[in-house]
């Protein structure tokens, strides 16, 4: 049976047990059609009623806390954001390169004034005003290095307050909806781009022996122009994995922003024709109207939205129906309350969210965290394995505070329970960070 966009979306509610049903609910409640012009006034106010809702639930917190002190931990490349409230609580959150004065990853130098200008902006203030201290979108001077700094520092202050009244952070942006989560795998983009799909593929296979995932997610795309996928060479890997997995396990394709508009409408219906149920970030970045584009004229679901920065360009494409899935990051795009205010705007038009995971730090928990609390969260979420490494490559040792094994049971991974993170970070590990001084 090939992809169907209209079934695959809608059989997600039916709670299907076959390969089309399993995977339906990555995808919304149905394809709408493109708004008419007309529409798009009225979609646009419905989507900013739901930015007004308070995402924190100032309510769990009778008094005030206080945020006494906010500290930047630095061991070489790697960064640790400590919170400790006036009253003893404590929290922390693992940085990502682009705290790194360097410029790691990309990033920019800015990025140290920017966490000394966030640590000034949230120090002595209550922390139960957190959403309110969180500033507007940045304009030019925003972006993902200022959305990374943000979504740390945010991460550390949740933590602190789940801490303090001894609740994971997902009940303070929300209800504990999915306390179990379904993953699938997104590892080896470096294998599936670079080696013959024979090499890249018994790699997956040796992940998913790890992971139990129920569904993996192949890469197409590599350097050099637009469309070279189209190449016989590239599209043996779609077709061999087809044929390697078998039809029990769900398979999705990732474009790497490697695709035209032709292109990536040509690839989409080859993904069709083997059965893929979801086709992501095929047309470079930026490539709006394209992206649209390349959604109506296919029938697979289109998942965008890894490298926003930017509430605005989320309900634009929500607005317009230009994909099917969003896919917030929660470092990039600046932290769990801005993504659950995406997540919010999808709800809206029967959209769904599967986050993009950044692979420094402690990803797979802040996923974790936020699709407990998202009731429209994909069927599958992004896992790559439970080798969570710093900005130095070091494993960063923790252990679940409710006791827990970290594991995957069958592709099934239980959300933290413990209070905060529901994490203990090893004592010794941070200490081989030292309290950035000097700014």
């Amino acid at each position: 049976m090939k992809t169907n966009r209209r079934h695959f979306l809608s059989s997600a509610m039916a709670g299907g047990l076959g390969m089309a049903g399993s995977v339906a609910a990555l995808g919304g409640d149905g394809h709408s059609d493109a708004p008419k012009p007309l529409d798009l006034k009225a979609r646009y106010a419905k989507l900013d009623e739901a930015l007004k809702r308070p995402v924190l639930k100032k309510e769990l917190f009778p008094s005030p806390v206080m945020i006494e002190t906010m500290e930047l931990l630095r061991d070489r490349e790697n960064f640790i954001v400590r919170v400790r409230s006036k009253d003893g609580a404590e929290g922390i959150a693992v940085g990502h390169t682009g705290l790194n004065p360097k410029g790691g990853g990309g990033q920019s130098v800015r990025n140290w004034p920017l966490t000394h200008f966030y640590f000034t902006r949230f120090e002595g203030k209550d922390a139960r005003d957190l959403e309110d201290l969180i500033p507007d979108e940045h304009g030019k001077s925003g972006g993902v290095p200022t959305n990374v700094v943000l979504a740390t520092v945010e991460l550390a202050i949740l933590d602190m307050m789940g801490n303090t009244i001894k609740k994971p952070i997902g009940a303070l942006i929300g209800n504990i909806v999915n306390p179990m989560v379904n993953v699938y795998q997104g590892s080896r983009i470096t294998e599936l781009l670079s080696l013959p799909p024979e090499q890249s593929l018994e790699i997956v296979k040796k992940d998913l022996e790890e992971t139990k995932a129920k569904a993996i997610k192949m890469r197409v795309g590599g350097p050099g122009q637009l469309d070279q996928d189209s190449k016989a060479g590239n599209l043996k890997l779609i077709k061999m994995a087809r044929e390697t997995f078998g039809d029990k396990i769900v398979l999705g394709c990732d474009g790497n922003n490697k695709f035209t508009v032709e292109g990536g409408i040509r690839m989409g219906k080859i993904l069709e024709e083997y059965n893929y149920q979801w086709w992501e970030e095929m047309v470079p970045y930026g490539w709006y109207d394209e992206l649209k584009m390349v959604k109506d004229g296919l029938k697979i679901p289109i998942f965008t939205g890894e490298s926003e920065a930017f509430i605005s360009t989320f309900r634009w494409l929500i607005a317009n129906d230009a994909c099917d899935v969003v896919q917030p990051d929660q470092l990039y795009f600046g932290g769990l309350i801005r993504s659950m205010k995406v997540a919010r705007m999808a709800e809206v038009f029967g959209k769904t969210l599967v986050p993009h995971i950044t692979q420094y730090g402690l990803g797979y928990l802040y996923m974790l965290h936020f699709i407990s609390a998202c009731p429209n969260a994909g069927k599958y979420q992004e896992f790559d394995t439970f080798n969570t490494r710093d900005a130095n490559g070091n494993k960063i040792p923790i252990v679940y505070k409710s006791g827990d094994p970290i594991t995957s049971y069958d592709g099934v991974l239980k959300v933290p329970t413990g209070s905060g993170m529901g994490i203990t970070i090893d004592p010794d590990y941070i200490k081989t960070h030292t309290v950035v001084k000097d700014w």
